[in-house]
């Protein structure tokens, strides 16, 4: 069955409605694979929920992201299990702030002060300053570290070479 995404963007709720029958089962998968590679538990719940959210998205303001798909980049399939993803992850986080409840764990006396005279430690993101306090504090690796958080192993390497490099641009002499 062939979906007329223009018809989709301009209103006709016969084309979104053929549109959901066609995606419902591909947004769904996609969902299901992102929530349950980050829950030991991913309840169906959330899996319809986090779906939800998806066709929302799409729909948000005049169809904007919807708007936004480029045949010659994906296929809609492709493209929509990458949105998916991306808002079944927004979804968990909403859920559950992973930073704001791992940094919240960390015993208070264990923190790494913001107020360290030696390192501009506020221009880092709390969840920076949680990875950074992780592998180099307390000597976990970053499979350790992610599993402490409740993410991806790349998401603490991203984000411990974000939190270095905002260090070093500040910390660097004037060339």
């Amino acid at each position: 069955m062939e979906v007329d995404l223009e018809a989709c963007v301009n209103g006709s709720k016969q084309a979104w409605d053929a549109f959901v029958e066609r995606y419902a089962a591909v947004i769904r998968s996609a969902v299901r694979r992102a929530i349950s590679a980050r829950l030991s538990d991913s309840g169906g719940h959330d899996v319809e929920e986090a779906a939800q959210e998806v066709f929302l998205r799409l729909i948000k303001n005049d169809f904007r992201l919807l708007r936004s798909f480029d045949s010659q980049r994906a296929s809609l399939v492709t493209w929509l299990s990458l949105v998916a993803r991306s808002v079944a992850i927004d979804y968990l986080r909403k859920k559950r702030p992973v930073a704001a409840l791992a940094w919240a764990e960390v015993p208070a006396d264990d923190r790494v002060s913001d107020e360290r005279p030696d390192l501009p430690l506020h221009l880092l993101t709390p969840r920076q300053r949680l990875v950074l306090r992780l592998l180099f504090d307390q000597r976990l690796t970053v499979a350790d570290a992610a599993r402490a958080i409740g993410v991806d192993d790349q998401t603490i390497r991203s984000t411990k070479h974000k939190a270095l490099s905002r260090l070093r641009s500040h910390l660097a002499p004037e060339c």
